[in-house]
């Protein structure tokens, strides 16, 4: 359960938000330039997917095998399971309580159908970490990871560590709750959760255009997908625009340092705020890279 809720608390941060402007459809850009010795890479990943879909691909793995760093939201270990756990529970309350009759019906019903789930036996979390778990039961139903396989960020991060590389993360576990959770009041989360539950049979749709389009490369269809996103402006900005300018405050000393391998969410790097954008405008010689070949 406590590895499944830093999965969720990922997965959201990524896709919630993003800038309309296009970028060019990949997943792997050569950093280089801007008196760098060696060039660096930047990937975009899914949180729900695993290793199995770049295990074949052999640009992603020299990239990789190139760096002498992996980078990566934040770095991925125990030490992340007690703090997102706490920040998932209410306080003071129960989801019972703060859900109207109708959207808990509904809710529950979800659950009961969907993954056979008493949705009481989740009453302590808040509606943020419902709307992730609902969204993580979906992908795990209609497209499961095979037995063994490990989440991609997680998956980078471990090999680093099996072969002797530096991990590094752009922001603490403390910042990524902020985002993810204290921004937002419980009367905003159950507006969030009902937004999404009115839709809740179109769920697998959903999952399915997301993972149809980030196996593509087609970045600006993801970008078009969740543009009807229900969060305000404010709070994009949060999730995505401030990450991306305090990221940005960091990479260009890592990697006049060493050649990094940058993981992190794919929709982190597109449009005018982006990273791939926000390096260019720094100097940087920002090439995508074929991932096919």
């Amino acid at each position: 359960m406590k590895k499944i809720f830093l999965l969720l608390a990922l997965y959201i941060l990524t896709f919630s938000t993003f800038s309309q402007s296009r970028t060019d459809n990949t997943l792997l850009w050569r950093i280089s330039g801007n008196g760098l010795k060696k060039p660096s890479y930047l990937f975009g990943t899914y949180h729900f997917l695993t290793n199995g879909f770049v295990d074949t691909l052999k640009a992603v793995k020299n990239a990789y095998r190139s760096s002498d760093a992996v980078v990566g939201e934040l770095v991925i270990d125990s030490t992340l399971q007690k703090p997102m756990m706490e920040a998932a529970i209410l306080k003071g309350t129960t989801l019972r309580k703060v859900l109207s009759d109708t959207l808990y019906a509904s809710t529950s019903k979800w659950f009961k159908d969907e993954a056979g789930i008493d949705l009481s036996k989740l009453d302590q979390l808040n509606p943020v970490s419902i709307m992730s778990f609902a969204l993580a039961i979906t992908q795990q139903k209609y497209f499961p990871n095979k037995t063994g396989e490990t989440q991609l960020d997680t998956y980078f991060q471990n090999e680093a560590k099996k072969d002797g590389k530096k991990v590094l993360g752009l922001e603490t576990i403390q910042m990524q709750i902020k985002v993810m959770f204290d921004q937002f009041s419980v009367s905003r989360q159950v507006s969030l959760l009902s937004e999404l539950f009115k839709n809740a049979n179109n769920l697998k749709g959903m999952i399915t255009q997301m993972n149809n389009a980030y196996i593509s490369q087609n970045l600006y269809e993801l970008q078009q997908l969740m543009y009807s996103s229900s969060y305000n402006p404010g709070e994009m900005k949060v999730m995505l625009e401030d990450r991306n300018n305090y990221w940005m405050q960091q990479l260009p000393k890592l990697m006049n340092d060493q050649a990094l391998f940058v993981a992190v969410g794919a929709l982190h790097l597109t449009g005018k705020i982006g990273l791939v954008n926000l390096l260019k405008q720094k100097g940087y010689s920002v090439e995508p890279v074929n991932i096919k070949n």
